[in-house]
């Protein structure tokens, strides 16, 4: 009998995260009041905050913090908001991680992005 899988990726700069997998809304409803709030740099507060929105091909929740930055510890806290999320949805376990550093031709202020990706598993 196969788990299921919940695949998380991040990409900074701005933050791009992508879930994919069997994830409840509820959680998704907690990463946009938690997510816009734990960048390195305050959300501009004339426009709403982005929130994830579902996509059908291939099936995903995406979302895209327009404007916003995170350094290193803004990366953390990224990270440490979606692993508390996935703890109150309860089952999901870490398997495994990925973390990518590349080079960004097309930059105009940094010449690195980073990718880190994570791999849950549901405790059955």
């Amino acid at each position: 009998m196969s788990r299921p899988n919940l695949i998380v990726n991040f990409l900074f700069n701005p933050p791009t995260i992508r879930i994919v997998g069997p994830i409840k809304e509820t959680t998704v409803e907690k990463l946009n009041q938690t997510f816009p709030r734990t960048t390195s740099t305050a959300q501009g507060t004339k426009t709403a905050p982005p929130k994830f929105v579902h996509e059908a091909t291939p099936p995903h929740w995406f979302v895209k913090l327009t404007g916003q930055y995170c350094d290193q510890l803004g990366q953390s806290m990224l990270c440490l908001a979606l692993l508390d999320a996935l703890e109150e949805e309860g089952g999901w376990v870490l398997k495994d991680t990925n973390a990518i550093t590349m080079e960004d031709t097309d930059a105009i202020q940094q010449s690195t992005y980073e990718c880190l990706k994570f791999f849950f598993v549901k405790k059955i």
